[in-house]
């Protein structure tokens, strides 16, 4: 007996970032995160256009919906001790620009970008320890540029216990493999 295949019902022809992100119910910035990142195992894009990447609706739906099945059982993911770390690199490098003299203001706002970025990433992150403290440790940063250094300064409190619980959870991930 011939099994038949049923095609998958493509929804749209072709997906940007914003119609990922609608179609998971996400914001374009943490699908650019993904995307930037490689992470969740988004696949590579079909085509890059002057806007932007695009994917072939048979190319990203079926990750879309086991994306979007793990985030309808309340799926959020625990933040990795990796990204944690990076957040802690990212809050230091700031730090360091943040106390030069004289100010380098393209590489201060680059580094800025640079933490911000993580935001939606952490956002998206299981409430654990770890992403909490990753959260409070971010969250003096998401103000204006004036705020900065004094964001920079509150944020520094937060980076020994960060750093702690990154290790803790790399230790237990070890232990239990």
């Amino acid at each position: 007996m011939v099994e038949q295949r049923h095609p998958v019902q493509v929804r749209r022809a072709f997906y940007g970032i914003a119609e990922i992100a609608d179609a998971l119910g996400l914001s374009r910035q943490l699908v650019t995160v993904w995307r930037r990142r490689r992470s969740h195992a988004m696949p590579e894009p079909d085509a890059e256009l002057s806007s932007g990447p695009i994917w072939r609706g048979e190319t990203v739906e079926p990750w879309i919906d086991r994306v979007g099945r793990r985030s309808a059982d309340g799926g959020t993911r625990p933040l990795e001790p990796a990204t944690a770390l990076r957040a802690c690199r990212r809050v230091l490098r700031l730090a360091a620009l943040v106390l030069e003299e004289p100010a380098r203001p393209q590489l201060l706002s680059k580094a800025a970008a640079e933490v911000r970025e993580l935001l939606p990433l952490v956002a998206a992150a299981e409430e654990d320890a770890l992403g909490r403290a990753v959260r409070e440790l971010l969250a003096p940063l998401g103000g204006d540029v004036d705020d900065l250094r004094e964001g920079v300064l509150r944020a520094l409190d937060g980076v020994r216990d960060v750093v702690r619980l990154s290790d803790e959870n790399v230790e237990v991930a070890s232990g239990a493999g």
